[in-house]
């Protein structure tokens, strides 16, 4: 009786096991081969916005592109470090085809996004360039104008530009359902899985279980006493 429990046992471990390494290796991405190497400067701040929120928006967008996982991206302080350790100034207008160029050869990167930000009463009106740094041509360009708060810039324009222009630069749609999905909704995976895989082997067990023997009644025992 004991060894054909742990047998049982066993069998469930092994089958959750290859499920769970499963659902495991259909969840990992293969890395794309030739990454395209790329790096954000910051965003010219014109007209009604800070450069502090220029800034803020161009981590933004930054930030959008890493989480495609398409891309080697030059991390955003290592950009201004690599910069100033080459004597590279950049200014406050730092959006000139040649000025980005300058600063992609220094980087050793393949592309480089650059753009303004400026605001006139109520509107916004956002400019990116995506240049290709050996052939010092923009290869592409998105203007968007947002009526409203700042916040929208923040919430909708900013990422809705970051992946248009990706999925413009690769060539192909990204999946934002991969790009988006966390480390805690694989587990989600893996805890229904085992849900799953830990019920069935339950309901193996009870009906693998032999018949319990019940002891007959004897039928000369006396009975309970009667209550006076």
């Amino acid at each position: 009786m004991h060894a054909s429990g742990t047998v049982n046992r066993v069998f469930v471990f092994c089958v959750l096991a290859a499920l769970l390494t499963t659902l495991s290796a259909s969840q990992q991405k293969p890395p794309a081969p030739g990454k395209p190497t790329i790096a954000v400067l910051d965003f010219d701040a014109r007209e009604g916005l800070s450069r502090g929120e220029a800034a803020s928006l161009s981590d933004l967008f930054n930030s959008q592109l890493v989480e495609t996982r398409e891309f080697i991206v030059v991390d955003r302080n290592r950009i201004k470090s690599i910069l100033q350790e080459q004597g590279f100034q950049q200014s406050e207008a730092c959006s000139q085809v040649e000025c980005i160029v300058e600063a992609g050869r220094i980087l050793r990167v393949e592309k480089m996004f650059a753009g303004t930000i400026g605001k006139i009463g109520r509107i916004f009106t956002v400019s990116i360039q995506l240049i290709d740094i050996q052939t010092a041509q923009i290869q592409l360009n998105k203007t968007v104008q947002h009526s409203g708060e700042i916040e929208g810039l923040a919430q909708d324009v900013i990422p809705d530009i970051a992946n248009e222009m990706a999925q413009e630069l690769l060539g192909r749609k990204i999946d934002r359902v991969a790009v988006t999905q966390t480390g805690s909704s694989k587990w989600m995976w893996y805890v229904g899985a085992a849900v799953l895989v830990g019920g069935g082997a339950a309901a193996y067990l009870f009906l693998k279980q032999p018949e319990s023997k019940t002891t007959p009644v004897d039928e000369n025992l006396p009975g309970p006493p009667s209550l006076p």
